[in-house]
């Protein structure tokens, strides 16, 4: 199935606004939204942007127990 980037900014957008109306806002993390914008824009697909995303929260972890 080929979807739009219209139709994948609508898909998006209907996932933060149910995720900020139960209180986990997702649109504040910078790395998020330029993941999001790439998904948006096809050039990566759902499962690529979760495994990155994934990547920078260990990273950030890592970090931070590196830091303490």
């Amino acid at each position: 199935m080929s979807t739009t980037p219209e139709t994948r900014r609508a898909i998006a957008q209907r996932a933060i606004d149910r995720a900020t109306t139960r209180g986990v806002p997702l649109d504040r993390d910078a790395a998020f939204l330029t993941l999001l914008e790439e998904w948006i824009c096809g050039d990566i697909d759902m499962k690529a942007m979760r495994e990155r995303y994934l990547d920078i929260i260990a990273l950030r972890t890592s970090q931070r127990r590196d830091r303490a």
